[in-house]
């Protein structure tokens, strides 16, 4: 595989085993004047991958460029793992990475998707010039993160047990199977040496994660109660917060919930800013239509069965299941009231108090 190819993939085996052949060791990449460049792109790759939600494409006309490109993937995961076992730098950084895979792939023949596929341990076969089918047991575990209603099983087509993809949809699916590869292989095995070479990394890193947890972690944002949320709204704060994706129907749904709740558009627009494809200006314009700022029609959430059919109900309370309760912002409301306080009883000393009183 050429040179270029697996610096465009780096997650693949034969990228590690290109470095080998070639000589370069770890204590060279970490040490060397040489790899200098590569530490850098490695060090502006997590950070992309955390600030931004997505690793930017730089140019490999040359081969030094190619070379730095294949070992800034190295040198990130690195510092990744020097970091610790933090869930959301992973998730943001795993999610990047795969996306930037997703983007490259699209742009390959169906051939090479399908060959990437299976080097990802994807049972593919293809059907024809445009179509593959996936075995459903792979096609569950890498779309088990997409909430939309078009990735759900019931409404793919199968034959025997074959869920039927496009190019374009393949793609996707692999996204998914990379970011897993990814997390699973994370954090690396990181010694005292490695965590003091990239130290100044490494603090930048954690002054950002501390950053984006605190837009999350106060128990009030204004005047709305984080603490009265219902669990679906809470978990898709949740998965923000995580740099996971929100489904279209859940960021309709936390929008126009917050919005009616009484948080402001940019508080709201500070809510999605922790999101891996978080763009300020697509999300400011959904935000002003959903709230009717540019619409005119200020939309309320969708009620619980709705949010049951579109697979944005999450982790229902005792609360939840009460008969009554058919709407997000009912659960809000009530959880608002406060019970009405049992009058004290009286101890034998104020009864006798008040006796003596009446008499």
């Amino acid at each position: 595989m050429e040179i270029q190819t697996l610096a465009r993939y780096p997650f693949l085996p034969e990228a590690s085993q290109y470095l080998k052949d070639n000589g370069i060791i770890l204590s060279d990449i970490v040490d060397s004047s040489a790899f200098a460049q590569a530490r850098e792109a490695g060090r502006r790759r997590v950070m992309e991958a955390l600030v931004d939600g997505q690793i930017q494409e730089h140019s490999m006309s040359s081969e030094l460029e190619v070379m730095v490109e294949l070992i800034s993937y190295v040198v990130a995961r690195i510092i990744v793992s020097c970091v610790g076992e933090d869930k959301l730098l992973m998730e943001r950084y795993s999610l990047a990475e795969a996306k930037l895979i997703q983007d490259r792939l699209e742009t390959e023949n169906l051939d090479f998707i399908i060959d990437t596929g299976k080097l990802l341990n994807l049972d593919i076969v293809r059907l024809n010039a445009t179509e593959v089918s996936v075995y459903f047991t792979d096609y569950l575990k890498n779309s088990s993160q997409m909430r939309s209603q078009e990735w759900k099983l019931m409404n793919q087509v199968m034959d025997e047990g074959r869920v039927e993809l496009n190019q374009k949809r393949l793609a996707r699916l692999l996204q998914n199977a990379v970011k897993i590869k990814i997390m699973d292989e994370l954090p690396l095995p990181v010694n005292d040496h490695l965590i003091e070479t990239f130290d100044p990394a490494i603090e930048l890193v954690k002054i950002e994660i501390e950053r984006r947890k605190a837009q999350f972690e106060k128990e009030t944002y204004g005047k709305v109660s984080f603490l009265r949320l219902p669990p679906c709204m809470k978990e898709i704060l949740d998965m923000g917060k995580k740099g996971q994706n929100i489904p279209h129907v859940g960021r309709f749904a936390i929008t126009a919930f917050l919005h009616t709740i009484g948080m402001s558009n940019d508080e709201i627009i500070a809510v999605f800013s922790a999101s891996p494809d978080f763009k300020e200006q697509l999300a400011r314009y959904q935000i002003d239509h959903i709230t009717g700022k540019s619409s005119g029609i200020e939309y309320l959430p969708p009620e619980c069965s709705t949010m049951k059919t579109h697979g944005v109900c999450f982790k229902p309370d005792s609360l939840c299941n009460r008969k009554w309760l058919n709407h997000p912002l009912t659960y809000y409301s009530a959880k608002g009231k406060k019970k009405p306080k049992k009058p004290a009883k009286p101890d034998t000393k104020d009864k006798q108090e008040a006796a003596t009183a009446e008499g």
